[in-house]
């Protein structure tokens, strides 16, 4: 069995610190080996923190308590590290501010091991980040490096954000765990708006423990287990609404038999119609999204407009062109209606299942594929999950699943999740 630290969880690592069987240090030195044998390759980070282990040290001896260590999209500010977003001709001198949920992480012990790629200002330009699972697929993206990074072992837990499907996909595509809380449940500041009404900071990991944890952190609130939930007590939603008809036939025929092994194992499962509800949401995230991407870049679509690469200036920059402000505060009025009615339907049923993406990681680091499943749940502001629960006959690829409950219903949905992982998930995450 490997049992070299890397490989462990945040709260493996942390409960073997406090047995006296693993030091801090000796766990991220491990976590900083594994980022030089295995980066130049995966191509997973913007920058290093060569510093890391000081920072550790000087947390030792202020209270002694056990560091872990985080990765961080590079949209987001990190006290002593650059910003370059994705790009090459923002300043890299180092941020002098921090974001809100960066600061409350470092205050709680968290440590920075760096920067992770991501797309050209969170957009859809692919950085240079490879698919660990099969570096000639995409990540996904815009939370590229975060998703290798925690899939190849460089570290146990890393932020992402999405306005799309940023963190969800990636997490898909790369076999781990992506979280999207309810909307509004972290601190952004600190962090490159794309669209404020709908920008959302998530987190990548190999278990559901871990994101428990880090989300309480990030809450300020006591860190407490997640205790498995009741699946006899469920009811869970299948959402065959489009785009269901354009995943591979092979994503849907495994959510079919999950479904069904689902309710063997005791859970209500039925069908749930939100048809209508998904497509104008699908449609109101693009108009939304567009409007506020072109003025959230305003700097630089007017400083280094020929810098900015045909798919972002082609992409929500030119849909945010084409929206009038009449057009945008209908699409708010629409759009909190379709909240309420939201509400109203997950009084019937308690998750919501459907597919993470269309299919595997797309061979090609052109594209970092399409969020058509994600989108809709972004802009309504439901916490989702994704669980590494399949992967392809042929190429062995992961497949996840999308798990989505009502709006603050993210304990429930954790606990959902974590008893899902243990009935359900792969037995280990092999290194």
């Amino acid at each position: 069995m490997n049992t070299d630290p890397y490989t462990l969880t945040a709260t493996e690592a942390l409960s073997q610190i406090e047995a006296g069987e693993l030091s801090t240090v000796a766990w991220i030195t491990s976590c900083q080996e594994r980022i030089r044998q295995r980066e130049p390759e995966i191509r997973a980070w913007a920058y290093i923190n060569e510093q890391v282990i000081g920072d550790v040290e000087e947390r030792i001896r202020c209270d002694g308590r056990p560091s872990i260590p985080i990765g961080v999209k590079d949209i987001i500010d990190v006290f002593g590290l650059p910003t370059m977003m994705g790009t090459d001709f923002h300043d890299p001198a180092p941020a002098v501010r921090e974001g809100g949920s960066i600061a409350i992480l470092r205050e709680s012990g968290c440590v920075f091991m760096g920067k992770t790629v991501t797309t050209e200002l969170g957009h859809r330009n692919p950085g240079p980040t490879r698919n660990p699972k099969d570096t000639r697929h995409t990540p996904g993206g815009s939370s590229s490096g975060s998703a290798a990074a925690v899939a190849d072992y460089m570290v146990p837990i890393c932020l992402g954000t999405q306005t799309s499907g940023s963190v969800v996909r990636p997490a898909s595509y790369c076999g781990v765990l992506g979280y999207k809380p309810t909307y509004g449940d972290f601190d952004k500041t600190g962090i490159l708006a794309n669209a404020p009404s709908m920008d959302t900071l998530g987190i990548l990991a190999r278990s559901v423990d871990d994101i428990g944890l880090l989300r309480k952190l990030l809450l300020e609130e006591k860190v407490d287990k997640i205790c498995d939930a009741d699946l006899s007590a469920l009811s869970f939603g299948v959402l065959r609404a489009p785009p269901w008809e354009t995943a591979d036939v092979e994503v849907r025929d495994l959510i079919e038999d999950f479904t069904r092994t689902l309710s063997a194992s005791g859970a209500r499962v039925a069908d749930i119609q939100l048809d209508l509800e998904v497509s104008r949401l699908q449609v109101l995230h693009r108009l939304i999204s567009g409007y506020e991407f072109r003025r959230s870049i305003a700097f630089e679509r007017t400083k280094h407009l020929d810098l900015l690469s045909s798919v972002l200036r082609n992409g929500r920059l030119a849909d945010g062109e084409r929206v009038c402000r009449r057009e945008y505060q209908s699409a708010l009025q629409e759009l909190a209606g379709l909240r309420l009615g939201l509400a109203g339907a997950f009084g019937d049923v308690d998750i919501v299942i459907s597919p993470s993406a269309s299919g595997v990681a797309p061979a090609t680091l052109d594209s970092t594929g399409d969020a058509a499943f994600n989108s809709a749940w972004t802009l309504a502001g439901n916490p989702v999950i994704t669980l590494p629960l399949f992967h392809a006959e042929a190429s062995g690829l992961p497949i996840g699943c999308q798990f989505t409950a009502g709006v603050a219903q993210d304990d429930l949905l954790l606990a959902a999740a974590k008893k899902i992982m243990m009935l359900f998930g792969p037995p280990t995450f092999a290194a």
